[in-house]
This record gives C-alpha cells, sequence and structure tokens, in this order.
C-alpha cells in the first residue's frame, strides 16, 4: 500500500510540492503552511532535533510522496508525528505510516517511551494512534499553538506506546 522512504536535508522540493504548499495539510501541525521551498527547508531542519530523530516520506506507488512521518528520538523516548497530504485521507495510511515508524524506534534497544500528542477535535488522528497500539494517558492542557488555526492554544491529548522487550 505504502512505502516509507528516508527524508534527506536536500528534500525541500518533494516536500513543498508534495504536500507542503497546500493549506488544508496544515490544521494541526506546529507548523506554518510553506509559502516557498525555503519553509519547507526551514521545517526539514527542525524534524532532527537530535542525530537519532528519524524521519520518512510516505510514498504512495501510483502518486509519490504524499506525506511524512517522523520520530525525534532523545534519549530514552520518541516523539512520532506525521502528516498526509489531505487527497489520501480516510484511506488507513496515516496508520500503516505510524506503524512502520514505530517498528523502526522499536528496534532501538534504548527507546523505552514512543509518545505522540493529537488535537481533542481530532478524532481521526487518535483513532490512529489507538490502531497502533497507544493509550491515551492525559489530556495536555494549553500544550500547543496551531499557527493555521490563528495560532491560539489548544489542548492536546498524550499517548502512549511502551515497547515490550523480550526479558
Amino acid at each position: 500500500m505504502i512505502e516509507l522512504k528516508p527524508v534527506g536535508l536536500t528534500d525541500a522540493n518533494i516536500i513543498f510540492e508534495a504536500w507542503g504548499q497546500y493549506p488544508e495539510n496544515f490544521d494541526y501541525l506546529t507548523a506554518r503552511v510553506f509559502s516557498d521551498v525555503g519553509d519547507a527547508q526551514r521545517y526539514l531542519v527542525n524534524l532532527f532535533p537530535t542525530p537519532e530523530s528519524k524521519a520518512f516520506h510516505i510514498i504512495d506507488s501510483e502518486s509519490g510522496v504524499i506525506g511524512i512521518v517522523k520520530a525525534a528520538i532523545l534519549e530514552h523516548r520518541a516523539q512520532i508525528g506525521y502528516v498526509v497530504h489531505k487527497p489520501f485521507w480516510g484511506r488507513g495510511i496515516a496508520t500503516a505510516a505510524v506503524a512502520g515508524m514505530i517498528e523502526v524506534v522499536e528496534a532501538v534497544p534504548a527507546i523505552s517511551r514512543v509518545w505522540a500528542t493529537c488535537a481533542l477535535d481530532n478524532p481521526a488522528s487518535s483513532r490512529v494512534l489507538e490502531k497502533c497500539g497507544f493509550q491515551r494517558e492525559a489530556i495536555l492542557r494549553n500544550w500547543v499553538t496551531y499557527p493555521a488555526q490563528g495560532g491560539r492554544v489548544f489542548d492536546n491529548y498524550s499517548y502512549v506506546k511502551v515497547p515490550v522487550r523480550a526479558a
């Protein structure tokens, strides 16, 4: 159905053309809509807050790049995030991409916590995380601002998945 391909720091054009220039993809992102390739380049740099962090293009066999899935890895924690271009919503693509990323981060022995957040009014994202084995652990009050929604402060759900390790 989909393929995950590593994101490179030279992929700004790909991201901008595939999904980054479309405002409808940014409702629940902390990034601003990309007005040009330079915005996509700045976004790319922030995808990798540590050398261990990972990001993959979500590739549809017919349409090419249709989104991104990332894991910001810091010490024993991996925070998952993703975006899928709106024309591809509702097809299980985000679920498949997140499941693929979980396989990657859970293969790192040092990772003992995989987590993600999503807006309270984004039930589709909640379903993606729950299908991938995450459990809702809290409501984070005044957690995030979404520039596409006027920069107001929003509460988010916090989801966690603790890798099961063989004894």
